[in-house]
């Protein structure tokens, strides 16, 4: 089966972003994708307090997800929802939530950003802690076709995240992302394909590009990597979908025959 990642130029207006986004989407309904993946702050990229005192919404109800569900449906297609602002308990700072909603439209599961970028790059400083509520759960799915493992952005410099028992025999790992353009140049490519490499599965990162809200930049290059490390397509620019096979028999045989995986001295709980 198919699966395609979304690359957008998002802005601060969310009405501006869904209808950039349902184009896309019809776009990889026509290319016969089954799951497809969307960036990390699709549906906002603004100002962090606009986005804590008027974008957020309360999980499972709010305008963001509403569409994510109905265009789902709408094209039959499983959505993994890059990152959605939801309110925490308190309503102080948003949760980073990646919702997955199958081809009905019907919620499967949810996942909350556990690694937050509070970072310091050429003289910028990026602090996403002062509002955002970081995630505590490594989260997988089984869908119908594979074991689909669940990460965001900043996570994916973590590889002990992805060898936890949550992620133990994952087909596929997604990496929705608003990555720097200093950043991106220096590590981005790298860090996809091993996480790749190392699990021995595909890695397919749904990313932002160019020019956002307060002078942001950020790096594109959404990519599909297999589990050989090989990228299978890649977008540096541009909005647009990345696709490809996912290829079971390809993981199994080089599960096989390159046994990485069961050769592990150090098990990582969790």
């Amino acid at each position: 089966m198919k699966v395609a990642a979304i690359q957008m130029n998002s802005s601060d207006s969310v009405s501006d972003n869904l209808n950039l986004l349902d184009s896309l989407l019809a776009v990889a309904c026509q290319q016969d994708n089954s799951l497809v993946l969307l960036p990390e702050n699709f549906a906002f990229m603004g100002h962090p307090k606009q986005l804590v005192q008027e974008v957020m919404e309360d999980f499972n109800d709010g305008p963001i997800q509403s569409f994510v569900a109905d265009k789902a449906k709408e094209y039959g297609l499983w959505v993994v929802a890059g990152s959605i602002p939801i309110k925490n308990h308190d309503q102080s700072k948003s949760r980073a939530r990646c919702i997955i909603v199958d081809a009905s439209g019907a919620l499967v599961s949810y996942y909350d950003k556990i690694h937050l970028f509070d970072v310091v790059v050429n003289g910028k400083t990026y602090n996403e802690s002062s509002y955002i509520e970081p995630g505590s759960t490594p989260k997988s799915v089984q869908t119908p076709w594979f074991k689909l493992g669940l990460s965001i952005c900043y996570d994916v410099r973590f590889p002990e995240l992805y060898r936890s028992k949550t992620y133990q025999d994952s087909d596929l790992i997604v990496v929705p992302a608003a990555f720097t353009v200093e950043t991106g140049k220096a590590h981005w490519q790298t860090l996809l394909s091993s996480r790749a490499i190392e699990n021995l599965c595909y890695v397919m990162a749904s990313a932002q590009w160019g020019k956002h809200y307060g002078k942001r930049t950020t790096y594109g290059h959404s990519m599909i990597v297999d589990p050989w490390g090989e990228i299978k397509d890649v977008l540096p620019t541009g909005n647009g979908v990345v696709s490809t096979e996912i290829n079971l028999e390809l993981i199994a045989e080089t599960r096989e025959t390159f046994p990485a995986l069961s050769h592990r001295k150090i098990e990582t709980n969790g």
